[in-house]
């Protein structure tokens, strides 16, 4: 059984229980409602077997798109998350370093901008990510994983 019929295995069961309580409303022999059952069961198999197909598929594009962005000359795009990561600390430093250092020097207030919770959530996810791949591509422990959170060359 693959692994989608493995998570809907249960409601599937339930599924045939309730055909069960249908198909005994109309007047079929034993062989018919077998024979409809059969049915049934093959359409909901090639069904999932589509399913499945569709994910695998999404997956190797997503993973090729992946490797592309990885194996071009562009650094840029190469390094969008230690951007993101400098984006975010230069977001802080002005609004809780700089902007108060203003109010205190000009005596002027300057309305700081308060970051929302989903800023620090996106943030911090993308932070721990790269730190957690840097610092196991730092100790040595060099692996695809750790090249794609890192953004580092595809070697080997």
């Amino acid at each position: 059984m693959n692994w989608i019929g493995k998570i809907f295995g249960d409601s599937l069961k339930g599924l045939f229980e309730g055909v069960d309580k249908i198909l005994s409303r109309f007047k079929l022999s034993d062989a018919e409602k077998q024979e409809f059952k059969l049915q049934l069961e093959e359409l909901l198999q090639k069904r999932d077997s589509e399913m499945e197909e569709t994910f695998r598929t999404e997956l190797r594009a997503k993973e090729r798109v992946l490797v592309a962005e990885l194996q071009q000359g562009d650094a840029y795009t190469k390094r969008a998350r230690p951007t993101v990561v400098y984006a975010g600390l230069a977001f802080i430093f002005f609004n809780y370093c700089l902007v108060p250092w203003i109010q205190q020097l000009t005596g002027m207030i300057v309305q700081t901008v308060d970051l929302p919770a989903e800023f620090w959530w996106a943030w911090g996810g993308i932070c721990s990510t790269w730190v957690i791949g840097r610092s196991a591509e730092r100790i040595g422990f060099r692996n695809r994983t750790t090249r794609t959170i890192t953004g580092s060359r595809l070697e080997g």
